[in-house]
């Protein structure tokens, strides 16, 4: 199974490694996600991709054109979940 870690880029490794998003790098990737046809469930706006991980938080990654990338991370609602669950099977 895909972790966090295998499925960020790799600038992740360079520069956000003190971020909160670092912490969940073991967590294992249930479903990776596009914001155009899931939102993301966090406050950032630029988020265009984001991964679900089994442990019922979101890692989105955000492409803000004014400060750069940014690695938010977002719990998911368990309501959300079932939504996501629902859709896949």
């Amino acid at each position: 199974m895909e972790k966090l870690r295998d499925v960020l880029p790799r600038e992740f490794f360079q520069e956000y490694m003190d971020t909160p998003a670092a912490k969940l790098l073991d967590v294992v990737v249930v479903a990776k996600h596009d914001s155009r046809q899931r939102r993301w469930p966090g406050v950032h706006k630029n988020v265009f991709i984001w991964w679900e991980l089994e442990n019922g938080k979101a890692v989105g990654w955000n492409e803000n054109p004014a400060i750069g990338w940014s690695f938010p991370v977002a719990r998911i609602k368990q309501q959300e979940i079932s939504e996501i669950s629902s859709e896949k099977g």
